[in-house]
């Protein structure tokens, strides 16, 4: 039996709408005051290929992380589906 691989993206970044007091991210924004922390269109394009071509199985399973999984706006989501139904396998 072949197990894939998991794969958590932190799309945003530093970034983050939440104040968890556990959390180490919300003090790297500071260190980066001019940075654009989400991530691109291309970048995205690359990381699901990637994602999907390394797969052993036949799932590949992305879970999204960074505070309210919507910080990246709904359409970022819909372009990752849709890129992902164009790299993924038949079947």
């Amino acid at each position: 039996m072949s197990f894939g691989i998991s794969v958590l993206a932190k799309p945003a970044g530093a970034i983050c709408n939440l104040d968890c007091a556990y959390c180490y991210y919300l003090a790297k924004q500071a260190l980066y005051p001019h940075a654009r922390f989400k991530m691109t269109d291309a970048v995205l394009k690359r990381f699901l290929r990637q994602c999907i071509e390394v797969q052993p199985g036949p799932v590949a399973t992305i879970a999204w992380q960074g505070g309210e999984p919507t910080l990246m706006g709904l359409e970022f989501f819909r372009r990752a589906v849709d890129i992902a139904d164009r790299y993924r396998r038949p079947g």
